[in-house]
């Protein structure tokens, strides 16, 4: 029954619908659900519980909101469409009644809630075939590797929130209050260090959590704690690389859904489509006639590729259809963008991590370690644009250096829901996004703030949880 508790307090109810396309397939249920009727008693109902962990992420939050809030939030795309809480997260008036933050507080707490389902009860399990090949730790690691990942996402996004690290027994655990952004980065950490020393080596399936994981999202967390440790970001960033990945040597591949699980792709969410077991509902919102959709490249990233002559990436991610709507941002329905990373339908696989990325974030460290090591960031920026039919990047010194990694970012990694955390972990984010402005060269006026940077905490939350206010 405090199972049942618990799901409702903290998952509470999802809401699955679009303001202006509502469709049928959005209404499908997860395929597998972690339920109170699972007997913790063998290994048989350890691998259930733990594919009830990756089931329960095929949610809004990692489906779609994890774009809005990478993309939209930041400077690579306008709101799109007509829903009242996107245009609110685009333009900085977010409140805490918000239906998009309080789905994704709901959708990563109820993912938590899963992930702790096994750190409570698989070390209990008495069945010696858990712990032939280690699979028993291999199972733990797995779940502690998706913890960490839930709580980055909370820490980066609402700053201090509830650390729930079991199933709750006790009142006053039904209502934890907020831990400080130190303790929830120090458990992160400590989940990824057991993620590392358990977790298998690779998987040829990369939806499946790996050491590769683990390193490459440590790497990533020691670059957006407070005080950057670039020397563990250089440590991570290596020991992910060299797992065994490889950039796709043609850069389109990677979106034509031709090459799924590909050399490249560290962590990918898979999906099948409706027929199967998970399908992806994301690219119908994106591009096509009815109705306008949501997520529309803005003004500022299509010319910074324009600026850069970044042709091939630019092809890869800007779709124009001669679909158009009257909008404030783009007036010519010819020029108006779309998104084109994901192509095929409901069978578009979405790349958590990649290998670029934590090559750039190794490119980071190493400007940031020296003065004098943008000379050994030049040559993985350089390795990056070669790729993409680009000559090597002019900066020449730290502090050109430092702003040529965070415009090769933008423009390798748009639309995969990078973007707002790299402007927020470098402190840029008020200065860049001030400095916005539409396709007239007129300011967009987002009066950005400190202030305005972190989410609220849904009302809900905080009408059931006085302790978080």
């Amino acid at each position: 029954m405090k199972f049942k508790i618990y799901s409702i307090l903290v998952a509470g109810a999802l809401s699955l619908t679009l303001s202006g396309c509502k469709k049928d397939f959005l209404d499908k249920q997860p395929i597998t659900d972690v339920t109170p009727d699972v007997a913790f008693a063998d290994a048989a109902a350890a691998e259930k519980l733990i594919q009830g962990v990756y089931d329960g992420m095929y949610n809004d939050y990692h489906i779609m909101d994890f774009m809005v809030n990478g993309d939209v939030v930041a400077d690579n795309c306008y709101a799109g469409g007509d829903n009242p809480a996107n245009l609110q997260l685009d333009l900085f008036t977010v409140i805490s009644t918000n239906g998009n933050v309080t789905r994704d507080w709901n959708s990563l707490y109820s993912d938590i809630k899963n992930c702790n389902l096994i750190t409570d009860n698989v070390p209990n399990i008495q069945d010696p075939k858990l712990d032939e090949g280690g699979r028993r730790n291999q199972i733990l690691a797995e779940a502690r590797t998706l913890r960490a990942y839930m709580y980055f996402n909370l820490v980066r996004l609402w700053g201090s929130v509830p650390m729930v690290l079991k199933i709750p027994n006790t009142d006053a655990e039904f209502q934890p209050a907020k831990a400080s952004v130190d303790a929830i980065y120090a458990q992160i950490i400590s989940d990824l260090e057991f993620g590392i020393a358990n977790a298998r080596t690779t998987s040829t399936n990369k939806g499946i959590i790996t050491k590769g994981v683990a390193n490459a999202l440590l790497a990533k967390v020691y670059a957006t704690k407070s005080s950057p440790d670039w020397a563990k970001v250089l440590q991570y960033s290596d020991a992910a690389i060299n797992n065994g990945y490889s950039l796709v040597s043609n850069y389109d591949n990677l979106w034509d859904s031709q090459h799924d699980n590909n050399s490249e792709a560290i962590w990918e969410m898979q999906f099948d489509g409706w027929g199967g077991l998970h399908g992806n509902w994301m690219p119908s919102q994106l591009f096509g006639a009815g109705w306008k959709k949501f997520n529309t490249p803005t003004n500022d990233l299509v010319q910074a590729f324009d600026n850069e002559g970044d042709v091939v990436r630019k092809a890869a991610s800007l779709l124009y259809d001669g679909i158009g709507w009257d909008d404030a941002y783009w007036k010519d329905y010819a020029k108006y963008p779309h998104i084109r990373k994901y192509r095929a339908d409901d069978k578009s696989d979405t790349y958590i991590i990649r290998l670029a990325d934590i090559l750039l974030l190794k490119a980071e460290a190493q400007n940031e370690l020296s003065a004098t090591g943008w000379s050994q960031s030049k040559t993985i920026v350089d390795q990056i644009r070669k790729r993409v039919n680009l000559g090597g990047t002019p900066a020449a010194d730290q502090a050109s250096m430092r702003l040529a990694i965070e415009k090769e970012r933008r423009l390798e990694l748009a639309f995969e829901g990078q973007r707002w955390f790299d402007l927020l972990r470098t402190n840029r984010a008020v200065t860049v996004m001030n400095a916005q402005k539409d396709g007239s060269g007129t300011s967009l006026n987002y009066n950005v703030t400190d202030a305005k940077l972190l989410f609220p905490i849904p009302q809900q939350e905080i009408d059931r949880n006085p302790n978080v206010r």
